[in-house]
């Protein structure tokens, strides 16, 4: 799996897919969500008021061809409530990405930091858990792992954090090399 990062404006590159985090409790959307749908004319906003989206953990809301931002699939995975916000919940949210993008058969996609700022976990453990969990499902077919090309979209302000996540990544979990971070180190420099 290659990794790379993209701290442009999050409406702006284009992407096969991109994956969103929603709270339950999180009304609007904040973080990078909070931009997409504010480039969205309050899209998302009026799916949670209408009842449509609700952030419930795990709930999958796909949306293809979304006008005005630079991806052909929104992806908006329900993160629950803040309070109940941890580690193994980003993991199996994680998780859940990759086998929903697998099962898109997409070989690429981006992603947020799935509640970095808005939640008691740090950036760097948010990061990490997220690549185990990506890492988990497509190691389970070295083909899937070796052709998937994911995109962190953060903030510019996050680039420390990012850098300290993916060295807790590379030090817990014995990728083997499986996982591509060559890029992510030239945006560290």
């Amino acid at each position: 799996m290659r990794v790379i990062l993209s701290t442009e404006a999050p409406d702006l590159p284009e992407h096969k897919c991109l994956a969103l985090g929603i709270f339950s409790d999180e009304k609007p959307p904040r973080g990078i969500g909070g931009s997409i749908d504010w480039r969205l004319n309050g899209f998302i906003s009026r799916g949670i008021k209408q009842g449509q989206i609700s952030g419930d953990f795990l709930e999958k809301i796909v949306i293809p061809y979304p006008q005005r931002i630079g991806t052909e699939i929104l992806l908006l995975l329900g993160l629950g409530p803040r309070e109940e916000f941890n580690h193994e919940r980003v993991y199996r949210c994680a998780y859940q990405i990759a086998a929903t993008v697998d099962g898109m058969l997409l070989n690429n996609f981006a992603f947020d930091l799935l509640g970095a700022k808005r939640a008691p976990l740090t950036t760097a453990s948010i990061l990490e858990a997220m690549l185990t969990g990506f890492f988990d499902y497509l190691s389970n077919n070295i083909e899937k792992l070796e052709r998937m090309t994911s995109c962190i979209v953060a903030f510019p302000d996050q680039i420390k954090e990012i850098s300290s996540g993916v060295r807790q990544f590379k030090i817990n979990v014995k990728d083997m090399g499986t996982v591509d971070i060559e890029a992510l180190e030239n945006s560290f420099a």
